[in-house]
């Protein structure tokens, strides 16, 4: 099971995340980030890679 983590403090709503998931796990709701599909997640961690402000953490 996977727990992904977003700080609000941090998330900016730029979108990288989502635009970077391709299983589509993450969505742009009320201008933050946040995940909707969890269960599509295969770790790859490319959200966490392509946030500029540290907002996401991947928990496995």
């Amino acid at each position: 099971m996977v727990f992904i983590a977003v700080y609000k403090g941090k998330c900016t709503g730029c979108g990288s995340c989502v635009s970077t998931c391709r299983n589509r796990v993450l969505a742009l709701e009320n201008g933050l980030c946040r995940p909707v599909r969890t269960e599509n997640c295969i770790y790859c961690m490319a959200c966490v890679a392509s946030c500029d402000f540290d907002a996401i953490k991947v928990f496995v």
